[in-house]
């Protein structure tokens, strides 16, 4: 049998999730190669823990990538420059590495700088270390308005901006002083979780009613203006004393310069075999553009849960192609999230994004009990991962 070559560019999530399983199902001959420009993987969920104060310290959440050797999985510690995807040729910071199959998994480019004040004025919620400075503001802070904003979409983990208000208020609950605190969401969507379907969106906002949080849809940012604690939004102003935020996301430009990226500025994939236009190179996670096959005309939601899946299916569909076997694997566009609501509760929601006429997701009422499903979710992908 010829010796194979795998290339996965991106330690993250997708990444290291495809590298497990194609480790898995290869015979030890055949090559996995990891590329990622960091030293360590950090679980980004689990900024919620952080945020609810469950996690004191976001090294709690990091592993080394060095540890992959240990399976078998080679890492390289470099910067993607160029990818060639005819040729099947990366072009790293540290040599030119050549493959038979290419998974790119590089992720959401995160550009707080892109809206003019965000970077100064607002904690980030894509940042670990910010998202724990963002939990210490709320240990001191007593009175006035905490404002959610999303400067714009798509954007990774939907469920992010409601859970953190959830938490804000649970967290002034509990000290006793949420009547003197208004919680505000901001965000360019028409509704929470919107490509979750309409089922989904009006009961989210059914709980942030039903807890005082306000939700004001199709707010699009200008810029934020420091001094005066403000938000510019087009033809209204709105002032903040505190304010947490998620940034603009975009395509990295290294995948945009590899002419990978179609008109909505993100890798078109087929939506079954995440497979490219290009033979033997695939994209999964946040970077794809992944249309659901409904006339919603939403965009399959940047989640976790969704790069897992579509890294198994591609793990799979490669390994059966090197070894012979004519079975192909499919992403079927079922997934699932849990939207923590703080007081130790989580919520639960999980369907068919694929479903016609629209995506077919339920919510289940919050409970102890997927608080602690998640916590041990989270446990198993950290030590499984890395």
């Amino acid at each position: 049998m010829v010796k194979k070559t795998v290339l996965i560019l991106g330690g993250g999530f997708g990444g290291l999730t495809a590298a497990q399983h194609l480790r898995r199902l290869l015979p030890p001959e055949h090559r996995i190669v990891v590329v990622e420009k960091n030293n360590s993987f950090y679980l980004s969920p689990l900024n919620i823990r952080l945020i609810s104060g469950e996690m004191k310290d976001f090294h709690e959440g990091e592993r080394n990538l060095s540890e992959l050797s240990r399976k078998g999985i080679d890492w390289v510690h470099a910067e993607v420059g160029k990818i060639d995807p005819e040729r099947k040729r990366v072009h790293t910071s540290s040599g030119i590495l050549e493959g038979d199959y290419i998974i790119i998994a590089l992720g959401a480019e995160k550009l707080p700088d892109s809206v003019p004040g965000f970077a100064e004025s607002a904690y980030d919620l894509t940042d670990a270390f910010s998202a724990l400075q963002f939990r210490k503001a709320l240990d001191e802070f007593e009175s006035g308005r905490i404002v959610v904003l999303v400067c714009s979409t798509p954007y990774s983990c939907p469920g992010a901006p409601c859970e953190t208000a959830f938490l804000t208020d649970s967290t002034f609950l509990s000290k006793g002083n949420r009547q003197k605190v208004e919680v505000a969401i901001y965000t360019p969507e028409t509704m929470p979780l919107a490509a979750a379907g309409k089922e989904m969106g009006q009961a989210v906002l059914g709980m942030l009613e039903e807890r005082h949080i306000e939700y004001h849809s199709q707010q699009k940012v200008q810029r934020i203006d420091n001094n005066t604690r403000k938000l510019i939004f087009e033809g209204r102003e709105v002032s903040y004393d505190l304010l947490v935020g998620i940034p603009p996301h975009a395509t990295p430009r290294v995948v945009t310069e590899a002419s990978l990226t179609d008109e909505t500025g993100w890798v078109s994939v087929d939506l079954q075999t995440l497979e490219t236009s290009y033979p033997g190179i695939f994209a999964i996670g946040d970077i794809t553009s992944i249309q659901q096959p409904n006339p919603t005309g939403f965009f399959l939601p940047k989640a976790g849960v969704f790069a897992d899946e579509q890294a198994r299916v591609v793990a799979r569909n490669i390994s059966g192609e090197i070894l012979g076997e004519a079975k192909q694997s499919r992403f079927d566009g079922k997934g699932f999230c849990y939207l923590e609501m703080g007081d130790g509760r989580a919520a639960y929601g999980s369907g068919d994004f694929y479903a016609y006429p629209g995506p077919r997701v339920y919510l289940e009422p919050p409970s102890q009990q997927y608080h602690k499903e998640r916590r041990e979710l989270e446990r198993e992908q950290l030590e499984a991962l890395v």
